[in-house]
């Protein structure tokens, strides 16, 4: 018979008083936190920000470098997007090519642009044509000589991939992750004999 003094229940009511006096200390730490992270904001420091510096100083070297994989690929689909515009480093590359560059009808173009014009036509072809000539001179889509915002680049890239009969989209192999898992080949399952 099983009843309220039995070993087991003591165990039992052992175990759950355990979790539940654990539980009340996670939920005070957890309280405490909260407290360090409004102390934080009210100090300037953005919440959001402070959440990424501590969850990326509490990984481990193996989830750290599973991070920085995924954000190098990341990077590379954004480059290739045309979507590194309005990053710091991509603003500051701008600002320094127009300053110390000396304007030519492509720079002013382009200013016109950013003033709210629009890229004629025949201007956004020709940059099409040249991605066809880049291609067919066997040069890389990476060199692609527009910036990211700039309507010339999207176009840059269609020409150079149409003459290429690609997306733009491959990989170099170096850059491609690596299967974590043997691949199984057929009878690997157990040989039977």
């Amino acid at each position: 018979m099983h009843g309220q003094n039995t070993p087991a229940s003591e165990h039992l009511r052992s175990f759950r008083d355990r979790i539940v006096r654990l539980e009340e200390e996670k939920k005070t730490i957890a309280d405490d936190i909260k407290d360090v992270y409004a102390e934080a904001k009210s100090m300037g420091f953005d919440r959001k920000a402070l959440r990424v510096v501590v969850r990326e100083s509490m990984e481990t070297a193996t989830e750290r470098e599973a991070r920085e994989e995924t954000e190098a690929v990341a990077d590379i689909y954004r480059a290739n997007l045309g979507m590194l515009g309005g990053t710091p480093l991509g603003n500051a590359a701008r600002k320094r090519i127009t300053e110390d560059s000396p304007p030519d009808d492509d720079d002013t173009e382009q200013s016109d642009i950013e003033q709210g014009g629009e890229m004629p036509q025949e201007t956004i072809d020709e940059a099409r044509e040249k991605g066809r000539e880049a291609a067919r001179e066997g040069r890389k889509v990476i060199e692609n000589p527009y910036v990211a915002d700039d309507p010339r680049r999207a176009a840059w890239d269609e020409g150079w991939c149409a003459e290429n009969g690609s997306d733009g989209m491959g990989i170099p192999e170096a850059w491609r992750r690596k299967s974590k898992k043997p691949k199984k080949t057929p009878g690997d399952e157990g040989d039977e004999g």
